[in-house]
């Protein structure tokens, strides 16, 4: 189950439930939960990201292995952020009313993918 309706997840969590997740990609793992608080117009990611990927030096251009545990906690909009409503938050828009967790997934590791890395 990698891609959840928003509707789904709004009608599953309106009293308050949390609704669990668990998605795998190249052998990296994010689980969590999502969940509404009250009648937000966002759905709450809480999750773990785990697993070991290949990373590359930024000084000695070696490859090593990371291991990773990284918490990740945000919201997700059913389409484009209102910036003018001055409500900043870590957001991440989703289309079609669709919350692909694959997709948030991938994402995710080509941030850190992407980020400075040395070999400890």
């Amino acid at each position: 189950m990698s891609k959840i309706p928003f509707s789904k997840v709004f009608q599953a969590c309106k009293d308050g439930e949390k609704l669990p997740f668990s998605v795998e990609f190249e052998g990296i793992s994010l689980e969590g939960f999502l969940s509404v608080k009250n009648s937000s117009e966002w759905v709450r990611l809480e999750g773990v990201l785990k697993g070991q990927m290949n990373c590359t030096c930024d000084l000695s251009g070696e490859t090593y292995i990371q291991t990773l545990n990284e918490v990740l906690d945000f919201y997700l909009s059913d389409g484009m952020v209102n910036l003018e409503s001055g409500n900043f938050r870590d957001v991440v828009e989703c289309e079609d009313g669709i919350i692909d967790l694959a997709e948030i997934l991938r994402s995710e590791l080509e941030i850190i993918r992407c980020d400075y890395h040395i070999k400890n």
